[in-house]
């Protein structure tokens, strides 16, 4: 059995960066969740999701919510990637919220990070949903009205995957350290059925 597999949905890269980047510290394979079967997904102790945010939803989160009760048993973390400020709190709550039922809120760990936009890679939509937010964080942010406008922006940094990967990293390590004693007291009852 796998300990560790991320698994990510990303329409325009800064999703599947951030999840090549926590692969790559925990030492795991980072995958599309377009090529993930679920008997993939139960072969893993822990499983780290990651999808885009988009008009408050999750992009790809499906994969992850119609096979909770499957995986309910995983230890299991959720990451995102959006223009939101991730110290926007109350927005992350709503997020939370609205993409899992309380019961998934109990088991899943909820990360957050910065993302990036390329005016010229999104579709037309998503052009104009992000032209309106761009246009609000430019009346909040006059010094930097130009850079919203220009809908070019790039927050995507490794620095953000660290409170996860500590995080990850602490249960792999207390996970390690069972199977060690386990194994410890394995030895020393095989030790004590010899003498016998």
């Amino acid at each position: 059995m796998k300990d560790v597999l991320v698994v990510y949905k990303s329409r325009y890269g800064a999703t599947e960066r951030y999840a090549q980047w926590i692969a790559e510290a925990l030492g795991c394979e980072a995958l599309p969740v377009e090529k993930v079967k679920t008997a993939t997904l139960l072969e893993c102790r822990m499983l780290i999701f990651g999808g885009g945010l988009y008009m408050g939803r999750i992009n790809g989160i499906a994969a992850l919510t119609r096979r909770f009760q499957e995986l309910k048993d995983k230890t299991l973390f959720v990451f995102t990637a959006g223009m939101t400020e991730p110290e926007d709190d109350g927005y992350y709550a709503f997020l939370y919220t609205r993409n899992f039922t309380e019961k998934m809120r109990k088991r899943i760990h909820f990360f957050a990070f910065p993302g990036a936009v390329e005016a010229q890679k999104l579709g037309r939509f998503h052009r104009w949903v992000m032209r309106m937010a761009m246009q609000d964080r430019a009346k909040k942010d006059p010094a930097n009205a130009q850079e919203y406008l220009k809908m070019q922006m790039d927050f995507v940094d490794p620095q953000y995957i660290k409170p996860l990967v500590e995080k990850a990293q602490g249960i792999l390590d207390d996970w390690d350290e069972k199977k060690k004693r386990q194994e410890e007291l394995r030895q020393q009852a095989e030790g004590g059925e010899a003498e016998a």
